[in-house]
């Protein structure tokens, strides 16, 4: 048996065996079921036997097009395969819609007194950050000390079903800090960072007038960034007078703004713009910008769907579609050794690779 002829007849076992789980979990119905088998089947049997393969075509006077009906088995198969992660897809999306709809009821309901009861002071006061934690104990604490040391006092924490203490502190936070105004929306299952956003976004986007706010902030849990770098955000708010829309972060419009920053993670950042310019049309320095600020009336046009790792540039194309004009500013990442073992991995930039060539190829 050749080398091709193994891994025709090993994927199509594999293959057959994950359709039967599907079938078993009413993933796929019978049809589906029986013409999978029936491919997969054929493709083994004449994968190990060529001469077969050649006699089965020779009845319809083909001698040197046998390989067609091994190249249409593959076809069909990578047709169901895309046709049952489409499904899986469409699935997790309703889930994280769910889970995100419990959270902002659930929670909201336990605070939208102290939302209405709320006046705004000054500034700083028009601006909400946005955090999601999970098992962020040892640092969510000092994060949110930092950002209300500089006046800011609204935040809408997302609590990913975190399993450490992480729920415990945003609470402590919440009575050691009255004078604020701290929400938790608490995720019943862990849902990730795509969750998360689409939570906070929902939330921020139905309650804004009650929560008098003018831009949105996206924030880290993990002392990445910097709330010295608001000052410039504001700044800039200030003096383009409505010119812009949205800010975004970038660690490329000054180089030295990043601190620490790996040499590898330079190179898949480059890698990234290029990607993200060839696939979105839209032009940022750092595509996977955390760091935003967005103008409230604005951010109500942002629709997003992901529930995979392409959720950041969901939110850049989103900017596309809608000609939110933004601005990159340059900002002071903190790389740390905790902050690069968590969620930093160089291997997701080949996952979120091909999770945006699917979306835009083959999700439909």
């Amino acid at each position: 048996m050749s080398l091709l002829s193994f891994l025709i007849v090993v994927v199509s076992v594999i293959f057959l065996f994950f359709w039967i789980d599907l079938y078993k979990h009413k993933k796929a119905n019978i049809l589906h079921l029986i013409i999978f088998a029936w491919w997969a089947t054929l493709l083994i049997y004449f994968a190990i036997n060529w001469e077969a393969l050649n006699r089965f075509w020779a009845i319809f006077g083909l001698t040197r097009w046998s390989d067609v009906i091994v190249y249409a088995a593959i076809v069909i198969l990578a047709y169901f395969y895309i046709w049952t992660v489409n499904n899986q897809t469409r699935d997790k999306q309703e889930l994280t819609r769910l889970i995100s709809a419990i959270a902002i009821h659930k929670w909201y309901e336990q605070i939208k007194e102290k939302i209405k009861n709320y006046k705004n002071k000054n500034q700083k006061d028009d601006f909400v950050f946005n955090i999601r934690v999970y098992n962020e104990s040892k640092m969510v604490w000092k994060v949110i000390d930092e950002i209300i040391s500089a006046w800011f006092k609204k935040l809408v924490l997302i609590n990913d079903w975190s399993k450490d203490n992480s729920l415990e502190i945003l609470q402590e936070k919440q009575k050691q800090h009255p004078d604020c105004l701290i929400i938790i929306l608490s995720h019943e299952i862990n849902r990730w960072w795509w969750a998360a956003n689409q939570t906070w976004y929902k939330f921020i986007q139905d309650y804004a007038n009650e929560l008098q706010v003018k831009w949105f902030v996206g924030f880290d849990s993990d002392w990445q960034m910097d709330i010295k770098d608001m000052d410039n955000f504001i700044k800039n708010i200030n003096q383009d007078k409505r010119k812009y829309w949205a800010y975004l972060w970038s660690r490329f419009v000054e180089w030295w703004t990043a601190e620490n920053i790996p040499t590898s993670r330079k190179v898949i950042l480059a890698i990234s713009r290029f990607v993200t310019r060839l696939l979105y049309w839209i032009k940022v320095s750092d595509p996977h910008n955390g760091y935003r600020v967005i103008e409230i009336n604005e951010f109500k046009k942002i629709k997003l769907t992901a529930d995979w790792m392409h959720y950041a540039n969901e939110v850049n194309e989103q900017l596309k579609k809608n000609k939110i004009k933004y601005k990159e500013l340059p900002v002071h990442i903190r790389y740390t050794d905790y902050s690069l073992t968590k969620w930093q991995k160089n291997s997701n930039s080949l996952k979120l690779a091909a999770e945006m060539i699917y979306k835009l190829i083959f999700f439909r």
